[in-house]
């Protein structure tokens, strides 16, 4: 499914840098004797370049490898390389997917999943729809965190989630995150830890 016009958004507001030819990644996984699979392949030709902030100073410069002479010059992996890990016990290997501190998890596995920031989710496009969905209700005014709760089987905090079930954001939510979009609110529901997280715009 095509990225939507709120995940573009969110993109257009990202620098970019000019990435490594896609076919150059190929051969890079190939010659590290790894499986270059699709999903890989798709994410790099899509998305390598996009310079994301993920802390104060602190960026993410998505894709599977970098040039050498690459600008912003490279934090956390060699020139013209790719890093993958092997897959343990039933799940499979990952890529680095970003030029990222550690820290902040940016691996893509064999079957799309990403762990990292704006994760876990199935896919990254939806880790971006999510950061679109953050864009686009930020960006309406000025907000504030009015609900945290790891009650969600409370009634009223059930209420809460039959009322906002119409504004679900299909391509930003999973089984384990859903995110609800109101005129007003922004829902972040986690059905395993129970929790709920409520903002909402200040009154005009």
């Amino acid at each position: 499914m095509p990225l939507t016009k709120r995940a573009h958004t969110w993109l257009a507001t990202l620098r970019r840098e000019t990435p490594v030819p896609t076919a150059r990644v190929e051969r890079l996984i190939v010659d590290a004797g790894w499986k270059p699979h699709a999903v890989w392949l798709d994410f790099h030709d899509r998305l390598a370049g996009y310079i994301e902030e993920v802390g104060p100073g602190d960026i993410a410069v998505w894709g599977l490898a970098r040039a050498v002479d690459a600008t912003p010059p490279r934090a956390w992996i060699p020139p013209d390389s790719v890093f993958v890990r092997p897959g343990h016990d039933q799940f499979p290997e990952v890529i680095g997917c970003a030029d990222a501190h550690p820290v902040h998890e940016f691996e893509l596995a064999a079957d799309g999943w990403f762990a990292g920031v704006g994760g876990p989710c199935p896919t990254f496009d939806m880790k971006v729809e999510r950061h679109g969905v953050l864009h686009e209700f930020f960006g309406r005014a000025k907000a504030r965190q009015t609900l945290v709760t790891k009650d969600s089987d409370a009634a009223v905090h059930q209420k809460l989630l039959h009322d906002v079930a119409p504004w679900l954001v299909a391509e930003a939510s999973s089984k384990d995150t859903q995110f609800f979009l109101t005129p007003s609110q922004l829902v972040q529901f986690s059905p395993r830890i129970k929790q709920i997280v409520v903002n909402e715009l200040d009154p005009p």
